[in-house]
């Protein structure tokens, strides 16, 4: 449901126009990162890695729409290559054809999405423009081997976790794709979370992991993961490395499996409450839900960052490579550090959790009304999620508070030259 907005051929060109700019920027961006200069303030690779595209992708399509499938340079790689051999007389492109496992599912993305928030918070390296050009590499060519296998479709809505993660999020937004390529869709915020379920017991765990990876991220900066470290340390120094690696897996994936546990405990009670839904059913319909808290801890932890930081990509590309050049006459350009002060960004952060909670509630209790159809039976099958959430809320607004600390005492090099590694703050 919704507005249907037609944009007549003017969408069509966008979204080509869209896919060459995003392959070129691609393009650019490996080869700074393989060619360039190590120092990750002075290449293009980080700063378009982690703070343009990771962060600021991931709030433009949760506050407007998916359009990730027009900025996909895997997907205009994959489409390339098919149309060719479709011109050579391959009645099937490039595609082998073979049938997907039902059975696995979207469980790649998840483990993928914590392997991504593994490397971005955890590995010391990070920010380093060479190891960030290599991953992109080993990721092109296995996503792209995973098309061709099984096909661009059903490999992008299984295994492909950036696809996964951005119509996701794109479920939350205001607009998404019309039945045709010329026409969007307008739409209350949030609508889209409410129309389906999560569908598996792999998508559950794929949100909650949208979750956790960005508390997780919060938590490495306050002192209750200080303290905790401190302590595992002490209590089992077998888990001690140099780098973190160990500690820094296990703390995320245990915030994972603990938030994880806890949403099925709550939609056990939920079952306990109302009798007649199984709770498979249960959890299904409310996963979704969670999204805007996820959306919401992600606006709050980074958009200081994205605000600022953002701006270092202006003389990067001028200069991507660091090699002193200054191809549009922006490598002088400077960053202005005071956009977003300490109290605007406090305002920013609180505002954003509360109305994020705020509106997984009212979600969650439209999707009661769905599930439940009485709203006295919906309010009841409500009140465990809504308590979940308020917790949820009360955590988040601590981990904000809690002042900076190192995660490590180790940190990577790109910290020592001034770098944030990818978004955090």
């Amino acid at each position: 449901q919704g507005r249907v907005v037609s944009l007549g051929p003017l969408l069509p060109v966008l979204r080509a126009a869209c896919r060459f700019a995003s392959l070129i920027l691609f393009a650019l961006t490996i080869v700074s990162g393989w060619f360039g200069t190590g120092d990750p303030m002075m290449n293009l690779a980080p700063t378009m890695i982690w703070i343009i595209w990771w962060v600021g992708l991931s709030l433009v399509v949760a506050c407007t729409g998916n359009i990730w499938p027009a900025l996909d340079p895997w997907r205009t790689l994959f489409d390339m290559m098919d149309a060719i051999a479709r011109r050579l007389g391959r009645k099937n492109g490039i595609v082998l054809g073979w049938a997907y496992p039902r059975a696995i599912g979207v469980w790649p993305a998840v483990i993928l999405l914590l392997a991504l928030a593994w490397f971005e918070v955890v590995y010391p390296q990070a920010a380093v423009p060479y190891r960030l050009a290599c991953t992109a590499l080993v990721w092109s060519a296995l996503t792209l081997a995973g098309m061709v296998c099984f096909g661009r479709e059903a490999w992008q809505r299984n295994a492909d976790v950036f696809a996964v993660y951005f119509a996701t999020l794109g479920r939350f937004a205001p607009f998404t794709a019309g039945s045709d390529t010329r026409s969007v869709v307008l739409r209350a915020p949030g609508r889209g979370l409410i129309t389906t379920d999560a569908g598996s017991a792999a998508m559950v765990s794929f949100v909650i992991a949208m979750l956790s990876t960005v508390l997780f991220d919060g938590m490495l900066s306050g002192q209750v993961w200080w303290l905790i470290q401190s302590k595992l340390t002490r209590a089992m120094p077998l888990l001690v490395d140099g780098n973190g690696y160990i500690i820094g897996t296990i703390g995320l994936v245990g915030v994972w499996l603990v938030l994880l546990t806890a949403y099925l405990l709550t939609c056990r009670i939920t079952a306990l409450l109302v009798r007649d839904h199984p709770l498979k059913t249960i959890v299904y319909a409310f996963a979704p839900t969670l999204v805007p808290i996820a959306i919401a801890y992600n606006i709050a932890h980074n958009c200081s960052n994205l605000l600022v930081q953002g701006q270092q990509v202006i003389p990067l590309l001028s200069d991507p490579l660091g090699l002193k050049w200054d191809l549009f006459g922006a490598a002088n350009f400077r960053p202005d550090i005071g956009l977003v002060d300490a109290r605007v960004s406090w305002y920013v952060a609180i505002g954003a959790i509360v109305a994020g909670h705020v509106i997984a509630i009212w979600l969650a209790h439209r999707v009661a009304l769905r599930e439940f159809g009485a709203p006295h039976k919906a309010v009841i099958a409500s009140i465990p999620l809504t308590v979940l959430m308020v917790i949820y809320t009360a955590i988040s607004l601590s981990i904000i508070a809690e002042p900076m600390v190192k995660f490590d005492a180790q940190l990577p090099q790109a910290l020592e030259a001034g770098f944030t590694i990818g978004p955090r703050t």
